[in-house]
C-alpha cells in the first residue's frame, strides 16, 4: 500500500518529514505523491473519494465504492474535516470477506506517528484537514466477495470497535466489490493464550481481547489500551478461577477505570466505565469445541446479552459460550476451552485458554 498525503498547513511537514525517513525512496515526490485528481497520479482501475465534514457539509460523501479483481489495485481519497474539534487521531479498519474488521496498519507510518492502540497520532500537525491518498490492493487468489475499509477521526482515545467515541465527524466508507460480492463461509479465528493473576504493580498480563485473538496484555497498559480489552482473569478466595467482562471487571481487584485515565491529556475526556467492552458467558460443557471450524458452526449458541458478564468457579477442561459486540450487527458469538489453572494470586496464579470465534 502506498500513502500519499496532500499536505494543507505548514505544521503537516512534521509529518512529512517523518514519513521521508520511514520510507526507502529518496524522492519526496514518491512518499508524499500527488493528489490523483490534479496530476494523473498512479495508473489504477478507479479512484474512490470519500469527504466527511464536522458537521456536514453539501459536498460530503460517507461512501465509496469501486469494482474489483484479483491482482488489481484500485485507489482510494480520504478527506477528514474538523470545525470546532481537533482531530488528535485517526483510526482505519479492514474487513475482508465479511470476517472481522480488524485495525489497517499503515506500513509507512513509523511507531512515533502511531498511538499505542494503533490510531495514527495527528496531535503534532494541529490541523482541521485531512487529506490523503493510497492503493487498495485485490488479493491475487480473491474471485468475489468484499473489501471495506472504515475511516475516522477522533478528538482523543477512541475504539476500533466503537467508532462513536470522541468521533469528530462521521466515518467514511471505501468498498472494493470483487465478482458478485458474495462472501462464503469463513473459517473460525482461533487462539490459544495464557492469562495471569493480577499483581498489584500492573506487570500481570492478566486482559485479553477479541479483537486481537492471541494477544495479551499487562494491566499498566491500560492508560492507552483499556478500550481494545473483552475481559480479564482473577483467582479469588470463592469464585476462584474466573473471566470477566472488562466493563463488569471488579474495581475493587484491578480499578480499570482509573488506570485507563492515568496520563490523558487534559483536554481530553474522562474514561467511563460505559466506555468499556461488554462480554457474556454461558457455561456449556457440552458444546463441540473440537469439532467446530466455520462460522456457521457457532449459530446455534445460545448465549445472549442476558447472560452474566462473568463466569466463574471455572475447571479444567471447562466450554464456555461467549457474545461479544454491543450492537447485532457486530455480534460474534465462540467458544472458550478450559486448559491449566494453576491456582493463586500474583506471581503463581495463570489460566491457559483455547478461543474460537466467527470472523
Amino acid at each position: 500500500m502506498n500513502l500519499r498525503f496532500n499536505l494543507k498547513s505548514i505544521a503537516s511537514l512534521a509529518f512529512a518529514s517523518a514519513l521521508l525517513f520511514s520510507c526507502s525512496s529518496d524522492s519526496s515526490e514518491d512518499v508524499l505523491g500527488t493528489n490523483p485528481e490534479e496530476e494523473g497520479g498512479p495508473t489504477t482501475t478507479e479512484t474512490a473519494t470519500i469527504r466527511v465534514t464536522e458537521g456536514g457539509a453539501t459536498d460530503d460523501k460517507f461512501e465509496a465504492m469501486v469494482t474489483g479483481e484479483a491482482g488489481m489495485t484500485a485507489q482510494a481519497r480520504v478527506i477528514l474535516k474538523g470545525t470546532d474539534k481537533t482531530q488528535r487521531r485517526l483510526y482505519v479498519t479492514k474487513q475482508e470477506l465479511g470476517g472481522l474488521a480488524e485495525p489497517f496498519i499503515i506500513p509507512e507510518l513509523n511507531n512515533k506517528q502511531k498511538k499505542r492502540d494503533g490510531s495514527i497520532d495527528l496531535t503534532s500537525e494541529s490541523k482541521n484537514e485531512l487529506d490523503f491518498t493510497f492503493d487498495l490492493d485485490v488479493p491475487t487468489g480473491m474471485t468475489n466477495g468484499s473489501i471495506v475499509y472504515k475511516f475516522w477521526t477522533t478528538s482523543g482515545r477512541g475504539d476500533f470497535r466503537e467508532q462513536s467515541k470522541r468521533l469528530v465527524a462521521g466515518v467514511g466508507t471505501v468498498t472494493v466489490s470483487i465478482g458478485d460480492g458474495t462472501n462464503p463461509d469463513a473459517a473460525l479465528r482461533e487462539a490459544t493464550i495464557t492469562l495471569k493473576s493480577p499483581l498489584e504493580d500492573g506487570t500481570s498480563e492478566t486482559f485479553a481481547s477479541i479483537l486481537d485473538l492471541d494477544q495479551v496484555y499487562k494491566i499498566k497498559d491500560g492508560s492507552e489500551l483499556a478500550a481494545l480489552w473483552d475481559y480479564g482473569y482473577f483467582f479469588g478466595f470463592t469464585n476462584k478461577a474466573s473471566l470477566v467482562s472488562t466493563y463488569n471487571y471488579p474495581s475493587d481487584i484491578v480499578d480499570v477505570k482509573k488506570i485507563a485515565n492515568e496520563n490523558k491529556l487534559e483536554d481530553e475526556a474522562m474514561v467511563e466505565t460505559a466506555d468499556f467492552n461488554k462480554m457474556y458467558f454461558k457455561l456449556n460443557n457440552s458444546a463441540d469445541f473440537d469439532g467446530a471450524s466455520i462460522s456457521n458452526d457457532f449459530e446455534a449458541l445460545t448465549v445472549s446479552v442476558t447472560d452474566a458478564q462473568r463466569v466463574t468457579k471455572l475447571e479444567e477442561g471447562n466450554i464456555i459460550e461467549f457474545l461479544i459486540g454491543n450492537t447485532e450487527s457486530n455480534q460474534k458469538k465462540g467458544l472458550i476451552k478450559v486448559g491449566k489453572i494453576v491456582e493463586g494470586n500474583g506471581n503463581v496464579g495463570s489460566i491457559v485458554l483455547s478461543i474460537k470465534v466467527q470472523p
